[in-house]
């Protein structure tokens, strides 16, 4: 048995995070770290490759106002006028669903520490390593507030002016509190004055009943002081002054250039100004889940998500945003603007966590809960409607109603937070919360009776909690701590036990545990398999070499495997091994169940296939543990292909596996696939009838594969096919067809049929139908027999579904899609897992199919062609990409 590793690998990074919750991995399986005074973002799957990069700069401060200069030194304003100039550094961040951005890919929310909210997409047609912003959001915050002249003239639309201004000493009471990091001292020891490092230390006796009073905690680094003084920002004879809560030189100038500007802006209270600015200095960001609602006008499913914004005043902001009608990869602007939905009065202090789940999401009456925490230690559950907030068009009414509030005697900053709805609990919702006093709480909010019950209350950490994560559909919480820990929790019978955070992985390289070099930990997020966690730390300087290694190492992003962890989850006692005994064997029972669980969650089709950590595990299996890895996927497939969960194994000859293709759903198909291509023969570079791989295993795989693909194939023709023969109804009845998919390269599958005999018998019966149609199928799809050589104009033959070759020998792709010529002008969407391209989009409910419609003799009428065209490859499912240049970072999602 070969050496375990239980490292993955680990990424270096320039500079070193400041806040918690600094690292996000992407449903597109992408890992974004909030390093300083950058945003990096990683392919786990190229480590060692190229990187992505958000490059934070400095903003203007917003024009809100003016003061009368003897009201500089109000107490309100005292934070303000003490702050000093700081380089740009990222707070919050979080990645979007899948689908947002105008290749289909996540957007990125990132939130500075001078309070401003930005999204950022992907450089698809830009050719660069930086990230592109396309929305303010702070600046449109702003201008919603200046519309509504902050609340102060309307109360209906914040909260009202005298509770804004009785509430107003502890908000700015508690800004004052966090703007500079403290030490930590012991009882009777003299306060210290704070080092010159970034970082965050809870000051403070957390278990006392006035912790509250003089609590200092800080996310915020220690700003460089400046040598020169700050110049006096008023002239002689000015009798106001606009007040820069940024402290920078640059833009105090700027806002004070002359009297004439300071005209233009109005005259108000200190208090005003602390209020208006607390409302525009955001603090957290947090994107919900994917959510799905009907349009009532047009009778059509709209996908949509919701980005929540906290702030130094309170408040929480909602953000709508709509998945694009359209994807395309060549330079063009289609992702929708965010809408902002309402604002909400959350909390009286900082809102310094948020998170975001979707309840009974299967169900007619599903719900959007929001968790908020507040630095005054209180946390609150909030619930909405779904079809209430799809149906929102402004911020008039706040979607969200309070539905329960965690109580407790601990008023500890909270630092971190994570919701789950487990599938396996109608009525329950798990509610973690992490505190900056160490103390890691575990809550069950019952949505049937609205109760909510504390369940576990430990103090897990010695430091501030940096990170909190739900795993295994609330079996698994993980948690991280300023104190450089990373642990993990099994939630059994509503109790939390520790085990190991590490699991063991057939892999015999030696891996190093970077809690050794390191001092701190900012943060941790999961893997979309859940197969391995990403854990951000910083570097202890002192622990590396000062000529090379602390100079541009100052934080490493690790890697660690924790698919072989006891979760709760009933072992799959069917992974038959020689000696259960055994530690190492009994950890790839482990690995075996959880594998198994994960796979059958992607048989899901709203959720997005990134098979990326799953994969590399059964690869890692495959060389190093293969007779485990075949018992694996030989109980997989059996459960895959006959629809029981709980079958071991097909009986009779590997033929009846194949027979029961025709009644397997289309994202089954796609994960056969897959697995096909990437583990069981992901050591052979070519596949066909006549290939001989060497073994009767590796025969049947692939055998299988050929048949998977062409099953995927005649669904494909006979889709394109239906949608024709519908549209052609559609136009004799006088019905519009605007919004539905266009079908093109008809004539090529109609010549791919005639060339194959072994087609499905309905498939020809659809061809002979398309024949019928005559001069009328012109109108219908693009039917075109005649295809060219791009590059000379030679005429091109029919004769593969793949390439093409003129008669000058010029070898041209076909799209996948529509078995068309791709263009060569123009770029073209590109798989990763089978390498194919594809210049003609399928619309969604081509990979939502249940089983063949050939095999169940569906009516054309049936058919959907209503959805957008979505950018999956239709043998693989996974999502398309533009092909990069190998100096420039792209998804791996398999």
């Amino acid at each position: 048995m070969s050496a375990m590793a239980p490292h993955y690998q680990a990424a270096t990074l320039i500079a070193s995070p400041s806040y918690p919750n600094a690292i996000a991995w992407s449903s597109d399986n992408l890992v974004a770290v909030a390093s300083g005074h950058i945003v990096t973002i990683l392919n786990p799957a190229a480590l060692d490759g190229p990187r992505g990069l958000v490059g934070l700069r400095r903003s203007d401060p917003f024009p809100i106002g003016v003061v009368n200069r003897e009201d500089l030194f109000e107490p309100c304003l005292v934070p303000t006028c003490l702050a000093r100039d700081t380089e740009p550094c990222a707070r919050s961040i979080s990645w979007s669903q899948q689908g947002f951005s105008p290749n289909s890919g996540c957007l990125l929310a990132v939130c500075t520490v001078d309070g401003h909210v930005k999204l950022y997409r992907s450089p698809i047609w830009e050719f660069c390593d930086e990230w592109v912003e396309i929305a303010d959001i702070s600046q449109l915050l702003f201008n919603y507030y200046k519309i509504i002249n902050f609340g102060e003239d309307n109360a209906s639309h914040l909260t009202s002016q005298k509770n804004t201004n009785t509430e107003e000493a502890e908000v700015l009471g508690s800004s004052c509190d966090l703007q500079y990091p403290v030490s930590r001292r012991g009882p009777g020891q003299r306060k210290r004055k704070p080092p010159r490092a970034d970082g965050y230390i809870y000051d403070g006796n957390e278990d006392g009943p006035d912790a509250s009073k003089d609590e200092d905690f800080s996310l915020e680094p220690c700003s460089k002081p400046k040598k020169k003084p700050l110049k006096k920002t008023a002239k002689p004879g000015h009798e106001f002054v606009a007040v820069n809560r940024q402290g920078s030189k640059d833009n105090v100038k700027a806002s004070l250039s002359s009297n004439r500007e300071n005209k233009s802006l109005p005259l108000i209270t200190a208090k005003q100004y602390a209020c208006r600015d607390a409302h525009l200095s955001s603090l957290v960001v947090a994107w919900s889940p994917l959510v799905l609602s009907s349009d009532k006008d047009s009778c059509l499913s709209r996908h949509w998500c919701i980005l929540a914004v906290g702030s130094k005043s309170g408040n929480v902001s909602f953000w709508k945003l709509d998945k694009p009608d359209y994807y395309t990869i060549d330079a063009g602007v289609v992702t929708s603007d965010p809408m902002l939905i309402g604002v909400l009065q959350a909390h009286k202090s900082w809102v310094s966590a948020i998170t975001l789940e979707v309840s009974s999401a299967d169900s007619s009456k599903s719900s959007l809960l929001l968790a908020t925490g507040c630095s005054d230690g209180s946390v609150k559950i909030w619930l909405a409607n779904i079809e209430g907030i799809s149906q929102c068009t402004n911020a008039e009414e706040v979607p969200f109603a309070l539905v329960a509030e965690v109580t407790t005697d601990l008023s500890a900053p909270v630092s971190s937070i994570s919701l789950a709805a487990p599938a396996w609990s109608q009525y329950e919702v798990n509610l973690a919360i992490g505190r900056v006093s160490g103390l890691l709480e575990t809550w069950i909010w019952n949505t049937s009776s609205c109760k909510i019950e504390n369940t576990n209350a430990y103090h897990a950490h010695d430091q501030v909690v940096t990170g909190l994560s739900w795993a295994m559909d609330g079996y698994c919480l993980y948690s991280c701590s300023q104190d450089n820990s990373a642990r993990c929790w099994i939630y059994h019978e509503n109790h939390l036990e520790e085990i190991p955070v590490h699991t063991n992985f057939p892999e015999p390289k030696e891996s190093t545990d970077l809690s050794e070099v390191s001092n701190r930990c900012f943060g941790l997020t999961l893997a979309p398999g859940e197969q391995m966690i990403a854990v951000v730390r910083g570097l202890d300087l002192n622990l590396l070499d000062q000529m090379y290694q602390a100079r541009t190492q100052k934080a490493a992003v690790e890697f660690i495997w924790v698919g072989g962890q006891f979760v709760g989850i009933p072992l799959d006692r069917n992974i038959d091994v020689c000696n259960p005994q055994s530690a190492i064997l009994s950890n790839f029972l482990w690995w075996g169940s959880n594998i198994l669980r994960s796979l059958r969650k992607y048989e899901n089709v709203e959720k997005s296939i990134v098979l990326w950590d799953v994969v590399t595990a059964l690869q890692g299996f495959k060389k190093y543990a293969p007779a485990i890895m075949e018992t694996l996927m030989d109980i997989w497939v059996s459960a895959l292909l006959s629809g029981d969960p709980h079958c071991v194994s097909i009986s009779g000859p590997s033929c009846s596996r194949l027979d029961m293709l025709p009644s397997v759903s289309s994202r089954k198909l796609h994960l056969l696939n897959i697995i096909c291509r990437k583990v069981m023969l992901g050591d052979h570079a070519q596949h066909g009838a006549g290939a001989d791989n060497g073994n009767d295993t590796t025969d049947f795989w692939n055998t299988l594969l050929i048949r998977s693909e062409r099953e995927l194939r005649e669904r494909l023709v006979g889709f394109t096919f239906a949608a024709v023969l519908k549209r052609t109804a559609y136009l004799l009845k006088g019905t519009s067809t605007e919004n539905s998919w266009f079908p093109v390269g008809v004539a090529q599958m109609d010549s791919w049929v005639s060339m194959n005999d072994e087609v499905h018998n309905q498939l020809r019966y659809l061809r002979s139908r398309i024949k019928d149609l005559g001069n009328r199928i012109d109108s219908a799809c693009e039917y075109s027999v005649q295809e060219t050589c791009p590059y000379c104009s030679a005429p091109v033959q029919f004769e593969s579904t793949d390439l093409a070759i003129c008669s000058e020998r010029h070898t041209v792709s076909r799209c996948r899609a529509s078995m068309l010529l791709c263009s060569v002008l123009e770029p073209v969407w590109h798989c990763v897992c089978c390498g194919g391209m594809v210049d003609k989009l399928l619309p969604k409910s081509f990979f939502t199919m249940q089983a063949s419609p050939l095999e169940a003799n569906q009516d054309e009428g049936s058919l959907d062609l209503s959805g957008p065209a979505v950018p999956l490859c239709p043998f693989c499912g996974i999502l398309l990409q533009r092909s990069m240049p190998a100096f420039l970072m792209s998804n791996s999602p398999v």
